[in-house]
């Protein structure tokens, strides 16, 4: 289980600090999309993530986000993309047996109407 939660790798750009001192485990973590109706938050941070096609899919990538967003104190990410490698990328990956590489973007944020520990 660890080795596959290793292949999908996360880089974040912080934008504020946990306002709340608390971090969350990824299944506290909500998942918003871009179109939903989001209420009252801050944003934590821009992250994204990316995991070889082989070993990684959709799920794992989210809860990759998920987990890495709530160790910086957000309760929720707002899933922006979720892009599969080309075709293209496919073909090279495999004549030249380098990475092809499925890849999210979220913003992680904190919800306080979401927020358990502070009501």
């Amino acid at each position: 289980m660890l080795a596959l939660a290793a292949c999908v790798a996360v880089n974040k750009s912080v934008l504020t600090s946990n306002p709340t001192g608390a971090v969350f485990a990824k299944k506290e973590v909500q998942v918003f999309f871009s179109t939903d109706s989001i209420p009252a938050h801050t944003r934590i941070a821009i992250m994204n993530a990316k995991g070889d096609e082989d070993w990684t899919n959709e799920g794992k990538l989210i809860d990759r986000l998920r987990e890495e967003a709530g160790k910086l104190g957000a309760n929720a990410i707002v899933l922006l993309k979720m892009e599969d490698p080309s075709t293209g990328r496919k073909v090279v990956s495999v004549i030249f047996g380098v990475s092809a590489n499925r890849k999210g973007q979220a913003i992680a944020i904190y919800v306080p109407s979401l927020d358990k520990k502070q009501q």
